[in-house]
């Protein structure tokens, strides 16, 4: 894969399997999936004390996926292989120890598409579809992606160009959309891993009425679609490693101080059933979980 030839990733390139056939084989064993974007992975580089915790909260799956884009953008913002292996080799290392870490691309995903599915063009319509879905509020790429062509494998490079864009919230594009294409062949529950409210939770809310979209995942609503596409912010990370984990009482704030959670960032949570969009500072929000009262949503 192309970006594991970029020189700062040198020292984590073992940690990472390309191997599509492979990553179907798990797909098909495991079908759940986690899918981590740059932000989660900077959260999780600093917490590597408490990794082995953390990781409690993803007990759904041993599959992790990084799409290359989102790999691209942590080599971006940390240039130099010093710093970088000072920001992620311990972290990638840890995770291939337990886990299962994937960087997938397009060319991963129609891979993995020709397993499903008998003809070229079905795949290349199935991608095309689901895009035009998943990024309908952008004009510039809607308009872009219907005067494009996609007929083939070798069409995918420019595809990726149309969906790149102007490169805000790029990472999140891909994941959203890789996401949907596994949801797509069936497997799943996708858990999307980002606090990016703006990249993941606003086009996630262009969702909950898109007929369009649940016809083509073979889904009856958004309800049967939020059972299969799952959104997992830092915060409910941390409730679920407490939870199986069993931390004490005494040991819930400590850890929730140490977990590196940004207490001004707004939460979607239901507290005794009642539903809110608020930030939650370590104390209240130590004080909920131990009661068992609050349950986070994103």
């Amino acid at each position: 894969m192309k970006v594991l030839e970029i020189p700062v990733l040198e020292s984590v390139r073992p940690f990472f399997s390309v191997d599509a056939k492979r990553l179907y084989r798990s797909l098909n064993e495991y079908q759940s999936f986690y899918m981590l974007d740059n932000m989660f992975l900077t959260k999780l580089g600093k917490q590597l004390s408490h990794l082995p915790l953390l990781l409690k909260g993803y007990h759904q799956s041993p599959i992790f996926l990084i799409p290359d884009v989102v790999l691209e953008e942590s080599c971006r913002n940390i240039p130099t292989k010093e710093r970088y292996d000072d920001y992620y080799l311990e972290l990638f290392k840890q995770l291939s120890d337990t886990k299962q870490l994937y960087l997938i691309s397009l060319e991963t995903i129609f891979q993995l598409l020709e397993n499903g599915m008998a003809k070229k063009q079905d795949i290349c319509n199935a991608i095309k579809l689901l895009a035009l879905e998943a990024f309908r509020v952008n004009r510039d790429i809607i308009k872009n992606l219907q005067r494009f062509d996609l007929s083939s494998s070798n069409d995918l490079p420019k595809l990726k160009q149309i969906i790149l864009h102007s490169g805000k919230n790029a990472g999140e594009r891909f994941i959203i959309l890789f996401s949907l294409l596994l949801v797509h062949q069936y497997y799943g529950p996708a858990y999307i891993c980002s606090d990016d409210g703006k990249g993941i939770y606003t086009m996630y809310s262009t969702f909950v009425n898109n007929e369009n979209l649940f016809r083509l995942l073979d889904l009856d609503d958004f309800l049967t679609f939020n059972k299969q596409y799952i959104l997992m912010s830092y915060d409910r990370i941390l409730q679920l490693s407490i939870k199986n984990s069993k931390l004490s009482p005494d040991e819930i704030f400590p850890f929730l101080q140490m977990s590196g959670r940004d207490e001004s960032r707004k939460v979607v949570y239901s507290l005794d059933g009642q539903s809110y969009y608020t930030s939650i500072d370590n104390a209240n929000l130590a004080k909920w979980i131990e009661k068992g009262c609050i349950e986070i949503f994103y």
